[in-house]
């Protein structure tokens, strides 16, 4: 296997919000974006993702997440709703390695509903950054999984997504990345956009590790523009991999986490900024 699994946390690991589409409540600021934090058990945090704005840092203070402490920040992809707060990342006193895929920074563009199109692509300064080509460990028992395979029969979340402001040239989304977290739980899948679908990224799981369950799938899983043999097939992967908890938010959609809740048989819970998990 490319990823030897030695072990898992013996005490509960945390993962926060810090921000999404829709508030845990009132106290909360939202917006079309996602972040959060990963809390290990005696070992410091992790940050996945940093949303559209600074946003994600105001949730955090209110949650008392010092981000400038993290020990790293890992990136999803680079789309501006989960790399946007990044300067504002970079003017506290963090210091931390920032992981991504090398074609995270590319210039890419999404088309609108009137026909246009409007320029997706990471909207800050160049960071330095830690390449990942196809996987890494980011800590113990946290692992950085990219260069997902699309394999024939399944679908990915890319439609209106292209290279070019012509939309001539079809972006794939090929830093599309996800994490690993080995938790007290069992394996828990951490999401960004999901824009290689979730049998693709879980079947690749499966190649990389031997891992056929995964105790719980958290984060974006890009249903919101989906139709229904494609919501279907995620059901069954769900299924196939015996996973007991899903929290969707972001790029789910209403739709999206409707559906999944009336067909799959573990608990689905909506994500939103302010929402705290322990696994």
């Amino acid at each position: 296997m490319a990823i030897e699994i030695t072990g898992q946390y013996t005490e509960p690991c945390k993962v926060s919000v810090l921000c999404d589409n829709e508030p845990l409540n009132e106290n909360f600021g939202s917006e079309w974006g996602l972040s959060m934090a990963l809390e290990l058990p005696g070992n410091g945090c992790w940050l996945w993702d940093c949303g559209a704005s600074p946003l994600f840092l105001k949730n955090a203070a209110k949650m008392g997440i010092k981000v400038n402490d993290a020990k790293g920040l890992a990136l999803s992809h680079g789309h501006w709703d989960h790399t946007g707060g990044m300067d504002a990342l970079m003017n506290t006193d963090f210091i931390g390695p920032v992981y991504a895929h090398h074609d995270f920074a590319i210039k890419r563009y999404s088309r609108r509903g009137n026909g246009d199109f409007s320029e997706a692509s990471f909207p800050c300064e160049y960071p330095g950054t830690i390449i990942v080509r196809d996987q890494v460990e980011l800590d113990d028992g946290l692992f950085m999984i990219t260069e997902i395979p699309r394999r024939e029969g399944l679908s990915e979340a890319t439609e209106g997504l292209f290279l070019d402001p012509e939309m001539t040239e079809p972006d794939h989304v090929k830093d599309d990345a996800f994490l690993l977290l080995m938790t007290n739980s069992g394996p828990v899948v951490v999401l960004g956009c999901c824009h290689s679908g979730l049998a693709n990224s879980l079947y690749h799981l499966r190649d990389l590790t031997g891992l056929d369950s995964v105790y719980a799938v958290i984060g974006g899983l890009h249903l919101y523009r989906t139709g229904e043999s494609e919501l279907e097939n995620t059901a069954k992967v769900i299924e196939e991999f015996n996973v007991r908890e899903i929290a969707a938010g972001h790029c789910t959609g209403s739709k999206g986490l409707e559906f999944l809740r009336q067909r799959v048989s573990c608990k689905v819970l909506q994500m939103g900024s302010g929402s705290v998990y322990k696994f």
